[in-house]
């Protein structure tokens, strides 16, 4: 064996020459030849992704307030990393995101959560378009009206959890609520069962928690996609004792393809791969998406199973920090929450008006939309890129496939568009004309043919809530900062400072208001 150490010597030798070789040679590409060479940012960021994986990973969600730092050093356009731009043009946000031209994804974005079939996964807009049509009517406007009884329901049984936590004498965690609240409607809608949360007299805090710590795998893992692929074959308890919180999201999946099972079970003449009996009623996303003229290889469970997953997930969480959200400034506010409370005495008396009317109300409505402008539920940037035509920035032609992206902070944060863009202004809505000037620069769903599918339901969800508990309940914060509710980590969602206790709120008196429910 006496050769062994030479040859390997020789073998070590030759293969650092590559790695040195092929990495000089990538650095030259990147910094130099590369067709984003010519833009302006940082050398380290164009690079490599560790550059990004630093900020977002180790200094956990840091990357976006960077990325704010590079465009006040290089103007409004920037290259973030070596294969991506991000540009702060309020002025350019309907150019990106186009409604009549077409936009992919990218799968740096998409990949983070594991559901490459949903819609929202799919990063061809080709696909992404049979994905989303036979969803679009399940999610309109008039759909979401004929909704309303259980809404109100739910409504309901959200002010009967919040009088009897108020026997407690403790402080109740708004997001927990209002994320029970939010993730029953959805789920009750989407699959024709609710998951009773709540029911739970503590509001299931857990399905927080693990919202919470899907999130945040994703952000961190984002360029190791492998790693969430990997969970996906670990037995449970494996994952369980990697993250406890991730054993909920698996439990999640698992019943989610059980019921897309079941469905095409009991819709399929002949078909039975199982023997239990449906008990979902007609009506729910599975049966609208099973029914649709979408192609037999885009109806097997495992992918309707990823869509609905997606829908729950993101239909429940993001509405939750908006109501939060809305929760902290309207009791930081008395004065604002003192006008909502009288313009809902004048226009509801007897708290019977109707979601439409609620649509038509002036201040409550410009609550809603000022809750919309801060919450920034999705902090992140959302690229898209032009698949095959040049997209054109000023005088800098983006070669085709390049992802682009804007991030909604960045508009709505924006002081020549809204002054004081940190206080909680709902008079700025007021005026209907500067209204239609100002809604085109509020981007909480993102605009254009891949915007956010669930828009109305958010907005009647919204709306139902704020009317009637802070109509029913006198409520005041406890130990909670404006720090709980701005964003200063962007891990997907928003994030207030690590450590943050979140909202949380005393419940003082129940008003008993004898509106529609009682």
């Amino acid at each position: 064996m006496g050769w062994w150490h030479p040859v390997a010597a020789q073998c070590i030798f030759a293969l650092s020459v590559i790695g040195v070789t092929y990495g000089a040679w990538l650095a030259i590409y990147r910094l130099w030849i590369s067709p984003l060479a010519q833009f302006p940012g940082p050398k380290l960021a164009a690079l490599t992704m560790w550059y990004e994986f630093y900020y977002d990973s180790f200094l956990e969600g840091q990357y976006t307030f960077q990325i704010a730092e590079m465009h006040r050093k290089y103007g409004p356009i920037v290259r973030i990393s070596p294969f991506e731009l991000h540009i702060d043009d309020p002025e350019y946000y309907d150019v990106l995101y186009s409604r009549d031209k077409p936009r992919n994804k990218s799968l740096h974005l998409t990949g983070m959560f594991g559901a490459p079939a949903s819609a929202f996964g799919s990063v061809d807009h080709r696909r992404h378009r049979i994905r989303r049509q036979p969803m679009n009517p399940f999610f309109s406007q008039q759909r979401i009206r004929k909704l309303e009884p259980m809404l109100r329901a739910m409504v309901m049984k959200l002010c009967s959890g919040i009088r009897t936590w108020k026997e407690r004498n403790t402080p109740l965690h708004m997001y927990h609520a209002f994320n029970a609240y939010t993730t029953d409607v959805v789920v009750e809608y989407s699959m024709g069962e609710s998951f009773h949360y709540l029911d739970d007299p503590e509001f299931t805090p857990q399905w927080s928690k693990t919202i919470e710590a899907i999130v945040q795998v994703g952000v961190q893992f984002k360029q190791f996609r492998w790693i969430i692929g990997l969970f996906e074959l670990l037995p449970r308890w494996a994952v369980v004792l990697i993250n406890p919180d991730i054993g909920p999201v698996i439990d999640q999946k698992v019943e989610s393809l059980r019921l897309a099972n079941l469905i095409i079970d009991s819709e399929t003449p002949g078909r039975s791969l199982t023997h239990e009996k449906l008990s979902l009623p007609k009506g729910t996303l599975f049966h609208a998406l099973l029914d649709s003229r979408l192609p037999e290889e885009e109806k097997v469970p495992g992918r309707l199973s990823q869509e609905v997953f997606t829908v729950i997930a993101a239909g429940g969480e993001t509405t939750a920090k908006n109501l939060t959200t809305l929760t902290f400034h309207l009791l930081s506010n008395p004065d604002k929450l003192h006008r909502l409370r009288d313009e809902l005495a004048q226009l509801d008396p007897n708290g019977t008006a109707t979601l439409v009317e609620y649509e038509s109300m002036p201040y409550l409505t410009s609550v809603m939309l000022e809750g919309l402008r801060l919450t920034n539920a999705i902090a992140t940037r959302l690229q898209r890129s032009s698949p095959d035509q040049i997209m054109m920035y000023k005088d800098w032609a983006i070669p085709p496939g390049t992802p682009v992206g804007m991030t909604s902070m960045f508009m709505h944060h924006n002081e020549n568009i809204f002054p004081d863009a940190e206080k909680f202004i709902p008079e700025r809505w007021m005026n209907p004309e500067k209204r239609k000037v100002l809604e085109k620069y509020l981007v909480a769903f993102s605009k254009g043919s891949r915007q956010c599918i669930g828009i109305p339901l958010a907005r009647a969800e919204i709306l139902l809530a704020i009317a009637t508990i802070f109509r029913e309940f006198e409520m005041e914060l406890y130990e909670t900062t404006v720090d709980d509710v701005r964003i200063a980590r962007d891990m997907f969602n928003g994030h207030p400072k690590k450590g943050s206790q979140g909202v949380r709120v005393m419940i003082k008196k129940w008003n008993g208001h004898p509106g529609r429910g009682k």
